[in-house]
This record gives structure tokens, C-alpha cells and sequence, in this order.
């Protein structure tokens, strides 16, 4: 009897176990939905966009990941921005955004 009595419980507790993995697994993926639609969204809303010569030339300010800079210069590749901490480059391809 106690045999039997071992085996029933080690099934229950292994049914037990599965059912738990299965919520783990089910968990997990909705996560990864959500962390992927959140990744997409934001690679959409920082995507850079092409500016021709003229459009950063007329620009007064352009947008980059991380804010407004006003337009000092513009270089071959790059623009050179004022910042907080003096003035530097932003590459082209970092530029966001750009209103004359």
C-alpha cells in the first residue's frame, strides 16, 4: 500500500510540476511578444531619415536620440551642434529630425 501511496503522490507532484512549467513557458512568451512589438515601435520612432545637403544646410535645429541641438555648421558627413558641454559633431546618420 505504500507503494502505491508513493508512486500516486510522485505523479501528482509531477503533474504538478509540468503544469507549472507550462505557465513559466506561456509567461515567458507573452513577455517576448511584448518586449519585440516594444522594440519595433521604437526602432519606428528613432529610425533615422535621409536629409539632403540643402535640407541640413536651411536647418536651424535638428533632433537627434538625444534631443534639439541648434545648427552651427554643416560638415561633409556631419553636423557640428552646440551642446550643453561645448560644441561637437553628429554624424548624419544619427540625425532625427531637422526644421529650418
Amino acid at each position: 500500500m505504500k507503494r502505491d501511496t508513493r508512486s500516486a503522490y510522485r505523479a501528482r507532484a509531477a503533474a504538478t510540476e509540468r503544469s507549472i512549467d507550462q505557465a513559466k513557458a506561456e509567461v515567458k512568451a507573452a513577455e517576448e511578444a511584448e518586449q519585440a512589438e516594444w522594440a519595433a515601435a521604437h526602432a519606428e520612432r528613432t529610425k533615422p531619415v535621409p536629409f539632403t545637403r540643402e535640407q541640413l544646410q536651411a536647418a536651424r535645429a535638428i533632433r537627434t536620440a538625444y534631443g534639439w541641438h541648434r545648427v552651427i555648421r554643416v560638415n561633409t558627413t556631419t553636423v557640428t551642434v552646440n551642446g550643453d558641454f561645448g560644441d561637437y559633431r553628429v554624424p548624419e546618420k544619427n540625425i532625427l529630425e531637422a526644421r529650418a
